[in-house]
């Protein structure tokens, strides 16, 4: 497995977000990292998380699904 560039994750998360078309959990977009066999710069929670402070995306706890949810507008 290979570690992205930041900008390479970004622009990576934020499609697979614009891609699903709907909230993603943090779970789901590190499968879908997995899956490209690729490896975000810092563990996909803190990257997840500069880029909702950066605005980026947009990210939340969701009580109900037990996680945090992630999307793009």
């Amino acid at each position: 497995m290979k570690e992205m560039t930041d900008s390479v994750a970004e622009a990576f998360i934020i499609n697979a977000l614009k891609e699903a078309k709907r909230p993603l959990l943090t779970r789901e977009i590190e499968e879908r990292t997995r899956a490209a066999e690729e490896q975000c710069p810092d563990s996909a929670v803190r990257f997840l998380n500069k880029l909702r402070l950066k605005g980026a995306i947009k990210g939340e706890l969701s009580i109900e699904k037990r996680g945090w949810v992630w999307w793009v507008e």
